[in-house]
């Protein structure tokens, strides 16, 4: 659930380079340089250096691993209201794999950081609403904050918007919306939502049947070793002209996620 490192867009002035340079020295593995870069910088009150510090101590980046240093820094980064701070901050007290989580506290943060409009925190409050994590069950709520991740791009949150649209949870059951959720997912590359549109093709549920699209989907999922979308690809190859199985295949072999 952690995020990689922010990054600084150039704006020019030695604290931006400075930045940088810390950046730099921990993309070439001198992970020594690039502390003592950002521990100068987030101790006079840079959010993205207090942040990158705790990505670094939480996952032992030329440091021991310190969970609790961690969280330390990002609340200091928290309490600039960066979003990704508040995100690290409420998945590191909801599922620590140390002895320190707290859910209340984790699930406040979680929520100032959705509110905030950061997308895999509105993920994962829909999904701790749909399955009633240390919370009362509210379909209804969970779908709404999944739908808002999904409407930013967030790829996981479109594909369970088309399993919650298909199925009704929450909500209104649409099989059209459906398929144009996962879709939307699969366009980015996801290969579980890459197999249900491809199956939802192959049968013409909520989109208009279409083998050859069917196929082409399958194939990509297949290629990232989803077990079922091979099955499905195999089936659906075997009973294709060749021609549609190969210019599939030929289309698969240039396609690029968006």
């Amino acid at each position: 659930m952690l995020l990689g490192l922010a990054l600084a867009l150039p704006t020019g002035g030695a604290s931006a380079a400075t930045f940088d340079d810390g950046y730099a020295a921990y993309q070439r593995g001198d992970f020594s340089a690039a502390r003592k870069i950002w521990t100068g910088l987030a101790e006079g009150g840079e959010v993205r250096a207090q942040y990158n510090l705790g990505i670094m101590l939480d996952e032992g980046r030329g440091v021991t691993v310190d969970k609790a240093a961690a969280r330390e820094w990002w609340r200091k980064a928290a309490a600039q209201n960066m979003p990704e701070a508040l995100h690290n901050l409420a998945t590191s007290y909801l599922f620590g794999t140390d002895a320190e989580t707290d859910h209340a506290e984790g699930l406040d943060f979680l929520v100032r950081a959705a509110q905030a409009g950061l997308g895999r925190s509105q993920y994962v409050l829909g999904k701790i609403y749909l399955h009633g994590r240390g919370v009362t069950v509210d379909e209804a709520k969970g779908r709404a904050w999944i739908e808002k991740a999904a409407q930013q791009g967030h790829e996981r949150a479109q594909y369970n918007m088309g399993k919650i649209t298909r199925d009704g949870i929450g909500g209104t059951a649409d099989i059209a919306a459906a398929a144009q959720w996962f879709l939307r997912a699969a366009k980015k590359g996801y290969a579980k939502a890459q197999n249900h549109i491809g199956t939802r093709y192959a049968r013409g549920e909520g989109i208009e049947k279409n083998e050859a699209e069917a196929l082409f989907w399958l194939t990509l999922a297949a290629r990232q070793k989803n077990w079922t979308a091979e099955v499905n690809r195999k089936a659906l190859a075997a009973k294709l002209p060749e021609a549609i199985v190969l210019a599939a295949t030929k289309r698969a072999d240039h396609w690029k996620p968006e």
